[in-house]
């Protein structure tokens, strides 16, 4: 598995299932289609991918962009990640109506579980860019998420 900067450049992923426990959460809030799903007919619902929105279908979500740095913590280090999301052509209300239920569940929560075996102890949105436009007519919404992670669960 490999992760990609914003310059579409192959880096070493770290911690990959993270992007998974990630959409996997979102999927539950209602926030996007279950990462399980086939992405070409989710509904009325963004699609979900990890690492790179892919071109169709027009409504759909990513999360990308995940840094860990472990200077404070080896245990509970600190991810920064991006979820982009984007709507139908000339659509710039739905991607931000999307980005805003993100929101809701990952900002200035505690002890958020994303799977039963990881979780943030905190999360908030540190970064939040002004809509973009692609060249398809489709609007995009970014934004930037800080979270300590929870410490793995210990098995003996």
């Amino acid at each position: 598995m490999a992760e990609f900067n914003q310059d579409n450049e192959h880096r070493p992923s770290y911690r990959t299932g993270l992007v998974y426990d990630l959409a996997e959460y979102l999927a539950a809030c209602g926030v996007c289609a279950s990462p399980d799903a086939d992405q070409r007919v989710v509904g009325n619902i963004p699609a979900v991918f990890a690492y790179r929105l892919e071109d169709e279908p027009d409504r759909a979500m990513a999360v990308f962009n995940i840094t860990v740095d472990e200077a404070a913590s080896d245990s509970n280090p600190t991810v920064r990640f991006s979820l982009v999301f984007r709507g139908e052509p000339r659509d710039q209300i739905t991607p931000l109506e999307d980005a805003a239920l993100a929101y809701k569940h990952l900002h200035d929560l505690t002890d958020i579980k994303l799977t039963a075996t990881s979780g943030f102890l905190s999360c908030r949105r540190v970064i939040n860019d002004p809509p973009l436009l692609d060249t398809n007519d489709r609007w995009h919404a970014v934004d930037t998420y800080t979270a300590t992670l929870l410490a793995p669960p210990t098995t003996h």
